[in-house]
């Protein structure tokens, strides 16, 4: 009895395109964001590839990608670095945008120490930045985070991550911590911030 053997049809030539000229910049964000929904030969090929190994086990590539948030620069770079690796896989030799990156790294820089915000929300932020060069719209951005993230006597001192809260208006106001002795076995403190659109409070530990 005879075996039949089966093989993967190649990728098409079309949707390789699509990817690499989203890796270099060629598509905006948010078109290659539609094209990952709707592009029946992008989801195809994308499913055919595992995700990254950190990634849940069965999980494909295509899945791995729509669950990312592309309004996020982060997102963004890891969106670019596993699809440099798919491209190259297929022969196609794509040298990635430098803007995510550039963006991204001017996130980082423009926060003070004490602040570790989230990435998409100060990506609006920088959205309403007027056109200036770079140094200046790094200057715009940290003079905007200082006007957000308020606190009332001095910014909090993290024992672990930075964790600022960010409501339905914008960031809570800092009001102060506390630490708490003899209850944990290790270091801990009590963080208090205020919403003043909803007059509402909210605390969380952290413990170190």
């Amino acid at each position: 009895m005879p075996i039949w053997k089966t093989s993967r049809m190649p990728p098409s030539t079309e949707a390789l395109q699509r990817l690499s000229d989203f890796v270099s910049g060629k598509t905006p964000v948010l078109e290659f964001e539609q094209q990952l929904y709707n592009d029946p030969d992008i989801e195809a090929l994308l499913s055919a590839e595992s995700a990254p190994r950190y990634c849940q086990t069965g999980t494909t590539l295509f899945h791995y990608l729509i669950g990312l948030d592309l309004s996020d620069p982060g997102h963004v770079l890891s969106a670019q670095d596993v699809l440099v690796s798919l491209l190259q896989k297929h022969g196609v030799k794509t040298v990635p945008s430098g803007a995510a990156a550039a963006e991204y790294a001017l996130l980082l820089d423009a926060q003070p120490r004490w602040l570790d915000a989230d990435a998409k929300f100060l990506a609006s932020l920088l959205d309403a930045a007027p056109c200036l060069p770079a140094k200046q719209r790094k200057a715009w951005l940290r003079q905007r985070i200082l006007e957000l993230f308020k606190y009332a006597k001095q910014p909090p001192r993290w024992l672990q991550s930075p964790a600022w809260p960010i409501g339905d208006a914008g960031p809570l106001v800092f009001l102060g911590q506390f630490p708490v002795a003899g209850y944990f076995h290790d270091e801990a403190a009590v963080y208090v911030f205020h919403d003043p659109a909803k007059n509402a409070f909210t605390t969380f530990v952290q413990v170190c």
